[in-house]
This record gives structure tokens, sequence and C-alpha cells, in this order.
């Protein structure tokens, strides 16, 4: 067995035509675990420093990379055995190839924040390391899923780590997978996940794939099997002081979502994106309560779910701080979005940068668990609420209803029949406004005190923001009417 064995390596070596699965099984039956291989050159020259066969799919990779050789150099296949099997009626793809594409992609995303395109440029050479600089119109549903079997093998840092540095992608994943490296955080799978979603849709839109790869394959928070993939707990009270401490208005005094963002959050329990996305039409007075209405209304507006569409009362010490005057001046320069300094050129949420942002300055504040970020937020407004409501001797039952009203969990009523309310004013409402249970609403969220006093807003203090997106607003519109006018 150990000579057919050592003979199996050096036909491997040399890129002869080797049944790899036997010699898989072959390695297994002399007592090793994995194959390693070192020093492999192929026929037409191609040197591969090492690889690492410990299953099948290792093994369907490799045959794979030996068959994008062979498609490279159709003699050396014929020599080596390795020729891809291709229908003779059948035509190879021909097209740009992925290198080329994950360039162009790359310089598309010039605009955002230089983070944003670095860590792009990591996923995407990930799966070019993989899958070899195919041509992007054979990009299939396998090199998907194996570009996702690979990230969670990805260690951390490795671009920095002097044992990972200077290698190849093939290098790092069989290196990691022999040192035993932990696996990514579900966080990090979940982003390799979005920056290959925003390079597919890249190449659809550019009708340079048919078909989408991504579709079926079930996404990172799909496989977790849970209502809410975020993790992480509440804050807790010193963690908050130190958050709206005396830090606070120096990392937020220049933009309103670092402002006005953290203190939605709090008071209200509601998403990243869910806040990151309120524009000046969403607040409003519903029977004389000022609130928020989450809703998919208007260009980028995403919600999870059909509960998640809610309205939202503000909060004493939210409207003590001026909030309605912010969305007054907001209104007063003819902007949109009460945050306009938060891209969603991605399509991935407007609450992607505020949650970055947020994560960072937190750490500074002291908050360097992992998992933490604005979420927390969302767990302590409901875990004190709940406190709260249990100190009355509320049921349990009842005290889920009266947070998820809002927070925006659980089911809405079944009773909800038509597309709008009339409120006490004459004013028609969306739906999902429910004013009959509006009193409740305002109830329950004045039981919620944190431990914290909040900063006030200064008349004009995001002047400036709101004065640039007002020009950027006008030069668009301006734009659209030129293209139609010329079309």
């Amino acid at each position: 067995m150990g000579v057919a064995l050592s003979q199996a390596f050096e036909a491997i070596r040399q890129g002869d035509a080797v049944d790899l699965k036997k010699a898989l099984e072959a390695a297994r039956a002399a007592g090793r675990r994995d194959l390693i291989i070192k020093g492999m050159t192929l026929r037409n020259g191609t040197h591969v420093a090492e690889a690492q066969l410990e299953t099948l799919q290792d093994v369907e990779m490799l045959e794979r990379l030996m068959g994008q050789v062979a498609e490279k150099d159709p003699l050396a296949a014929a020599v080596s055995g390795y020729l891809p099997q291709v229908p003779k009626s059948a035509t190879v793809p021909s097209g740009p190839l992925l290198s080329a594409c994950i360039d162009k992609h790359l310089a598309s995303l010039g605009k955002l924040a230089p983070k944003t395109i670095i860590e792009s440029r990591h996923s995407l050479r990930i799966l070019l390391g993989l899958v070899g600089d195919i041509p992007v119109a054979t990009l299939d549903a396998d090199h998907v899923q194996a570009f996702m079997d690979a990230v969670e093998h990805w260690p951390r840092n490795a671009t920095k780590h002097k044992l990972y540095r200077d290698l190849s992608v093939q290098e790092v994943l069989a290196l990691s997978k022999r040192n035993g490296e932990k696996a990514p955080a579900s966080a990090t799978l979940s982003k390799h996940w979005d920056r290959l979603r925003v390079f597919i849709s890249h190449l659809r839109k550019q009708r340079l794939l048919q078909l989408d790869p991504m579709e079926g394959i079930a996404s990172p928070s799909d496989r977790r099997g849970v209502e809410e993939p975020e993790t992480g707990r509440p804050f807790t009270h010193d963690e908050l002081k130190a958050v709206f401490g005396a830090g606070f208005l120096r990392w937020a005094s220049k933009y309103p979502h670092r402002f006005w963002g953290p203190i939605l959050g709090l008071y209200s329990g509601a998403r990243v994106n869910e806040v990151a996305q309120l524009r000046a039409a969403d607040v409003m007075h519903v029977d004389g309560v000022a609130g928020f209405l989450v809703t998919t209304r208007g260009d980028g507006n995403k919600v999870k779910n059909t509960s998640s569409l809610r309205f939202v009362p503000l909060a004493k010490p939210v409207l003590d701080a001026g909030f309605l005057h912010f969305v007054d001046e907001v209104r007063g320069c003819g902007v949109d979005r009460l945050f306009p300094d938060l891209p969603n050129s991605t399509g991935l949420g407007f609450g992607r940068q505020l949650s970055r942002q947020f994560s960072t300055y937190i750490k500074r504040q002291g908050v360097t668990e992992e998992g933490m970020g604005f979420h927390a937020f969302r767990h302590y407004f409901i875990t004190h609420t709940d406190r709260a409501l249990l100190a009355t001797g509320m049921e349990v039952s009842a005290r889920d209803v009266a947070i998820g009203r809002i927070t925006g969990h659980g089911k809405p009523p079944k009773s909800v029949l038509r597309k709008v309310y009339v409120d006490n004013s004459g004013l028609a409402v969306p739906a999902a406004v429910q004013p009959e249970t509006l009193p409740l609403r305002v109830e329950t969220l004045a039981m919620f005190n944190p431990p914290v006093t909040l900063p006030s807003h200064v008349p004009g203090q995001f002047g400036e923001n709101l004065q640039r997106a007002a020009t950027e607003a006008k030069r668009i519109a301006r734009e659209a009417k030129r293209n139609k006018t010329s079309a």
C-alpha cells in the first residue's frame, strides 16, 4: 500500500492522470486523515505549492483546478488525461474574465468609503484565487458554494499574519485547515456573502451573467435559522453612560446620523436600518402623538418583515432634545432623508455605515466585546421595558404584545382590513400606524427610563450637511430633466 500511495503522490505531482478519490481512500487506508501534496506541477507548467485533501469536496476542487488548466492548455490536457468533458455540440464560453470584471466592479465603487472597497477586494480576491480566472459567464452555484465553504476556513487577519500573508488563497486555506483556525464570526460570513451579492448584482446589470448563481443557496443568516440574525446583549448601565458620555458630542456633532441615530435607537429599540432610512415624511403626528413610521416607502427603504411596518411614538426625552426642530430644518432645506450623509450605493441598506461608525465609536468608549453594536440598543430597550412592565404585575404574554407594538415583533392584528386609517383630526394615515393601540404604546414607552442625559440639538447644527444634500438633490433633478428631454 505504501509503494502504491507513493507512486500516486509522484504521479499527481507531475500532473499525470490519477483518480484523486482513490488516492484519498488509499491515504486513509494507510492511516492518514488527509492527503497533502507538495510541489505539484501540472503539465502546462502551473505550479501548486501545496494541496491538502481531506474531503471529497477538496478532491473536486482540485479536479476543477486541473480542468481549468486543461482549458488553457489543451495539448497538456490531452497528455495528462484531464480534458474537460464538453459535449461536441457545445461551445466553450468566452467573454470577459473574472479578474477583469472584478477590477471594473471595484472601480465602480469609487465613491464609497475606502474601507468598503478594501473589504470588497478582499472577498473577491478569495473568490478569484479559489475558482481561477474563468470566463465570468461560467460563474455558477458550485463556485458560490465553494466560496462560502472557503471563507468559513479563512483565518482572521490572514493578509497581516506572517504565517499566511505571502501564501496564495489555496495555500492559506490548506494551512488554515491544518492549523485548525477558529471559524469566523457569523457576521463576518454575512459580510462575505453581501459583498459577493453586490458583485453578482453588478454582473447581472452588465448582462454578463444570465442566471443568479446565488439563488437557491442559503445565506449565512438563513443557515442560522433564527428570527434575529444580530447577536450581542444589552448595554449595561455603565456602558450606556459611556456611550452618551463626554465623547459623544465630539463624535456626533458634525453628522446628524451620528447624533440622532443612537438617540432614536435607544428610545425606540428600532433596528439600525429602520433608523438610518428615515425620511422627513416618515415623521408625523397621529392623534396628537408625534412619532415616526417604519415603512418601505422611499427609494431603497427596507424592512425585515411585515411585522416591522409600524408607527413608533417619540419619547419625551427625544422631543426635549429637539428632534422635531431638526426635522423642520430638513424639510426647510427641501431634503428628503433625515440623514443624507448615509449612502446606499451598494443596495444593502442605509444602515451599514451607521452601524460600522457606531461600532468603531463604542470600542473607543471601552465597549470592546465582540458582537456589541447598534443592536445592543434594541436589546436594552426590550429588556428594561419588560422589567418595568413586570413591576406592574403584567403577564409575560401581555408584555410581549405591548413591547412588540413598538419594536415590530409579532404578527400584525388580523382585524386590520383597510389600507389607511383616519385619525381624530381627519388625517389619513397608513394602516401600519394602528391608531387604536397608540395610547398603549405611549403608555409603554413612558415606562422606559434609561440612566442617561441626552444632549440638546442646536438650531442650524447640521445646516452645512443639509445644504450640501439639497444642492446634490437639485443637481440630480436637473440631470434627470436633461436626460428626459434628450430622450
